[in-house]
């Protein structure tokens, strides 16, 4: 029996997020197929690889590829310098997975010196090694999948996350019922051919044997949409009719495990607008069961229809429209952690296929538009194409950073104002790190919102938030209630309506009976009064 060191460099990618807090189900699936072989593992992060840990075991196993990198508040994901260095300092033996390994170049790949480097679903590759001793390139099969995955459950205990803030990732499906026309032209799921999917009782006994363990949030990614997920006429046409049936199964079973978090990603517009009536149902089925802040990321790459033909993109601009009016009118309404229940986020890929600078004008007169209807965006991101499937032009720098700098300025802001205005209360946002002075924390789910506090805090921790500014893609707080009797002067001071002479006199005065005592003592006027009465709580 020998000790395998699995190392999580982490993950992100289009349909699968393992960059914490989150686990992806690589990690998890492939320790469950080191234990199917009869052998054990150890589980280190590459954040435990920074801070000195090194690999014990007689196989490194490395997982790794961020193929849609992002800012990361922390937890960089491994870069290649960093994996090269990895794998010259093993003595024994190692191998590579993950989307590093599917997507990266031939070259590229032998610099970073793995012994092994598995281009197929890890788990099922890692099996296969240690079994036959041969180098495969497949996906597991529909029992590996489940039966690997509940195997290796009992990984999320290492991970340093545990058992808060973690989220597991679970996936629901492979493969994009857009198959049939190969998709759109820059996507890999389209490349597997007919989706398949797991039964909806299987992905509840995962999340159940995770539960079991401790885990308390999880998100249900790993698909190319979720409206799609075992929907009827998948492999007949590229726009099947979705299932709330199955759905109110898959989503009732896992709200049964009482999770703290229960959020889902991804959706294709073009089904959502193409029927209607049923997409409605089945969004009303996630609100019903999921927590709030729940987004689904619509691909919708680009509004301009030229591009849309060029690269066989999911939907008209149109079409995204309504899919964005359907899921507003659900989901909208602001949930018990003061985020609204479900809303849509939109992807922008610049660099397409036919781009110009029309392209990007066509963009802002569609996000004007829903700006303009007083829709809700939960999130805009906007990202350069990464060339996994084939060759593209590349975007045109000048207008992809105008159109970048637009939006942070004329959409991103004054919706979040909108969304999220001063006062709202968020529940449970967990402090994660001290920087410059400011206290940064996020709710733990799907595309959180940054929240700073304008003051050093303690951090590892979950708090309440009160808002009291904006940033373009950020927002400001205190932590609620504020105690005038134990706040420190920086707390203090950044409430709105104190200031820095006010936040001194409420110290000096310490301590005080009530709220209204203090009021009185700083012979503030009602209107003033009445403000700051809203943000603290005396003792």
């Amino acid at each position: 029996m020998a000790l395998i060191t699995l190392l999580d460099g982490y993950v992100d990618e289009p349909s699968m997020l393992g960059v914490p807090p989150y686990i992806s189900p690589y990690v998890r699936g492939t320790a469950g197929a080191v234990l199917d072989s009869g052998h054990r593992y150890e589980y280190i992060t590459i954040d435990s690889y920074r801070s000195g840990r090194r690999p014990k075991g007689e196989l490194l196993v490395v997982i790794s590829g961020a193929m849609v990198p992002g800012r990361y508040l922390r937890g960089m994901p491994a870069s290649m310098k960093e994996m090269a260095r990895i794998f010259s300092e093993f003595s024994g033996q190692s191998v590579l997975v993950g989307p590093t390994a599917r997507y990266g170049k031939d070259e590229e790949l032998r610099r970073l010196g793995p012994d092994f480097t598995l281009r197929g679903d890890p788990a099922a590759g890692i099996y296969d090694l240690l079994n036959s001793g041969t180098e495969t390139r497949r996906r597991m099969t529909m029992e590996e999948w489940n039966r690997w995955l509940l195997m290796g459950a009992g990984v999320v205990k290492e991970h340093p996350d545990f058992p808060d803030p973690l989220i597991a990732e679970i996936e629901t499906s492979r493969g994009c019922v857009r198959y049939l026309s190969g998709g759109c032209a820059f996507c890999t799921e389209p490349l597997f051919g007919r989706p398949v999917f797991r039964e909806p009782e299987d992905i509840v006994a995962e999340a159940s044997a995770l539960s079991e363990l401790g885990v308390k949030r999880f998100r249900l990614g790993g698909q190319a949409c979720i409206f799609s997920y075992m929907a009827d006429g998948v492999g007949k046409t590229e726009r099947p009719v979705p299932n709330s049936d199955v759905m109110e199964r898959l989503f009732s079973g896992l709200h049964a495990l009482k999770p703290e978090v229960l959020h889902a990603d991804n959706a294709n517009p073009a089904i959502i607008a193409e029927h209607p009536e049923e997409s409605e149902k089945v969004a009303e089925i996630i609100v019903k069961y999921s927590t709030p802040g729940n987004t689904l990321s619509f691909g919708m790459e680009s509004a301009d229809p030229t591009v849309i033909e060029a690269n066989n993109l999911n939907a008209t601009a149109d079409e995204v429209l309504a899919a964005i009016r359907i899921i507003n009118r659900v989901g909208a309404k602001r949930g018990r952690n003061g985020m609204p229940q479900l809303l849509p986020g939109l992807n922008f890929i610049a660099g397409l296929r036919g781009e110009t600078p029309e392209t990007y004008n066509l963009n802002m007169e569609f996000l004007k538009k829903v700006a303009d209807e007083g829709l809700f965006l939960r999130r805009i991101n906007i990202r350069q194409i990464a060339e996994t499937r084939g060759e593209f032009p590349g975007p045109i720098r000048k207008e992809f950073m105008r159109f970048k700098t637009w939006v942070r300025e004329n959409i991103d802001r004054p919706m979040l104002v909108r969304m999220i205005p001063q006062g709202t209360v968020m529940r449970d946002v967990y402090l994660e790190l001290n920087r410059g002075g400011i206290t940064f924390g996020r709710q733990v789910g799907s595309y959180p919102i940054l929240v700073g506090l304008p003051y050093a805090a303690e951090i590892n921790r979950f708090v309440d938030v009160i808002i009291t500014g904006h940033g373009q893609k950020s927002i400001t707080g205190v932590e609620y209630p504020v105690d005038i009797n134990t706040a420190s002067m920086a707390q203090l001071q950044a409430v709105p309506g104190i200031g820095r002479k006010r936040a001194a006199r409420i110290v000096r005065g310490r301590p005080w009976r009530s709220a209204e005592e203090m009021i009185e003592a700083l012979e503030l006027d009602d209107m003033v009064a009445k403000d700051i009465k809203m943000w603290i709580a005396g003792k």
